[in-house]
């Protein structure tokens, strides 16, 4: 491949286990604040407030999976995701994790110890194309690439 850029349809991970893991917290503390009205009165407000944190981490998920794709463009120096260059010095190592239906692309920047969730994406349709020119743009860039799993937040 030559060093013209290219354009990929890309979208947010789904978080279907985010989504599905913080219904079934925001549900059972919510039963059991509903339940023990009269026992350790002492507990409601923690359990209020992990309750809240996880609705919030609940609708972020959401609102993250329903999102339109976006373009991600490999260009000869940079790579240009959510509207932000990326530069391979900024960039430790480009992790794929193919764990699942859609297989998930994580930048992972120097300095961080996860893949930041804005760094962090799916391909929309033709994945092999698509892995196969980030692997390209990597190996032309001096960029590693890592084939594992790897931790992101929300």
């Amino acid at each position: 491949m030559d060093n013209q850029p290219c354009k990929h349809a890309v979208r947010n991970p789904s978080g279907l286990k985010n989504i599905f893991a913080m219904t079934v917290l925001c549900s059972l503390f919510l039963v059991c604040t509903l339940r023990g009205k009269d026992d350790y009165a002492v507990l409601y407000v923690p359990a209020i407030v992990f309750s809240c944190f996880c609705a919030a981490v609940l609708l972020w998920s959401l609102y993250r999976a329903l999102q339109k794709p976006i373009d991600l463009c490999l260009q000869g120096d940079a790579l240009l995701l959510n509207g932000a260059a990326i530069t391979p010095e900024q960039i430790k190592v480009i992790m794929i994790r193919r764990d699942s239906v859609h297989p998930i692309i994580g930048i992972k920047p120097y300095g961080a110890r996860i893949v930041p969730v804005r760094m962090c994406f799916r391909y929309v349709n033709e994945e092999e194309q698509g892995f196969a020119d980030i692997a390209d743009w990597a190996k032309r860039n001096n960029v590693n690439v890592d084939y594992g799993f790897f931790f992101r937040w929300i």
